[in-house]
């Protein structure tokens, strides 16, 4: 398929399209609530969708890199690389927003309602923008290795980024963590591998992943992605 069919007129995937008008009715509905309340209410929904992003501007950068053919091999797998890596460093962000449904037993009993939707395009947006960013992740790592490999690969991306997500939700890591606390990050880490919750948390979620991106797999036509430089 060519880049007519598969982008719009400002070079924008069609996939990428989709997951700005999702972000869109999430600031959308976030700023309804400040106008029916009067002051700005759950906003770190905000925050948390932008790190949902995050993950996916490096595998787009990452595939724009792959498909170009100005820099040097070496030098270019090295930069790939890179950001693929970056990419699986701030991948657990995307998931992890679906957690902040449990900050809906704070919400006041007659805004309930508006929150409940609230959240749910806000979790809906950023699960959304992760599973389309593992499934650019996937094609780029295909081409470079094969089926099998990539498929591997994935799957343990799924579980790093399960691992990920409760490190962020119970022990209140980040990703910016692993550039200003490495040794203490890496240390609790360990630790917490021999905790149950954790093995637990990290099972549950990378099945739930796993499972959505493989409906989300079967869903995308093999021919779609063919195009390398569209966003």
């Amino acid at each position: 398929m060519n880049n007519k069919k598969s982008a719009t007129p400002f070079n924008i995937s069609r996939p990428t399209l989709s997951l700005i008008l999702l972000a869109t009715l999430s600031v959308v509905l976030l700023l309804t609530g400040f106008v029916k309340t009067g002051y700005l209410r759950n906003i770190f929904l905000l925050w948390n969708l932008f790190l949902a992003w995050v993950p996916l501007f490096f595998v787009l950068v990452a595939r724009r890199i792959h498909a170009s053919k100005q820099a040097a091999i070496g030098t270019k797998r090295v930069v790939l690389y890179v950001f693929l890596g970056l990419w699986l460093l701030f991948f657990p962000n995307s998931p992890y927003i679906i957690t902040d449904l449990i900050h809906l037993v704070e919400s006041e009993s007659h805004l309930l309602w508006f929150d409940s939707v609230n959240f749910f395009v806000v979790a809906l947006a950023g699960l959304a923008t992760g599973l389309y960013s593992l499934y650019v992740a996937h094609q780029i790592i295909q081409r470079l290795t094969n089926k099998f490999t990539a498929w591997v690969l994935i799957s343990g991306s799924v579980m790093l980024a399960g691992f990920g997500l409760y490190l962020g939700r119970f022990i209140r890591f980040n990703s910016w963590d692993l550039f200003t606390n490495p040794v203490f990050l890496f240390r609790k880490s360990f630790q917490e591998l021999q905790n149950p919750l954790a093995i637990k948390t990290t099972l549950v979620f990378s099945l739930v992943v796993m499972v959505l991106y493989i409906s989300l797999n079967l869903l995308i036509p093999p021919q779609y992605e063919r195009t390398k430089n569209v966003a």
